[in-house]
């Protein structure tokens, strides 16, 4: 499924990765807690607010709405 998807899955990515340096370091740092089961931080209060926003994210900032979308963002951060 993934591979099928993997355009809608890099529009995303690429969607919610600001070209800002500093925003993207924070958003990997935040997905990668996450998925260790931390919870996100005061100072991950602007990018949770994003995530939600765009769905990314359930209201409380702290699991993934969809998990095909967890299992894509582990994939990617195992890459790097």
């Amino acid at each position: 499924m993934l591979e099928r998807g993997d355009q809608y899955f890099r529009e995303l990515w690429t969607s919610l990765a600001d070209s800002d340096v500093y925003n993207g370091l924070r958003l990997r740092n935040l997905l990668r807690r996450l998925i260790h089961g931390e919870t996100p931080t005061q100072q991950d209060k602007g990018v949770v607010r994003k995530l939600t926003r765009k769905e990314i994210l359930t209201q409380e900032g702290n699991a993934f709405q969809v998990p095909l979308v967890q299992k894509y963002v582990e994939q990617l951060l195992e890459e790097e």
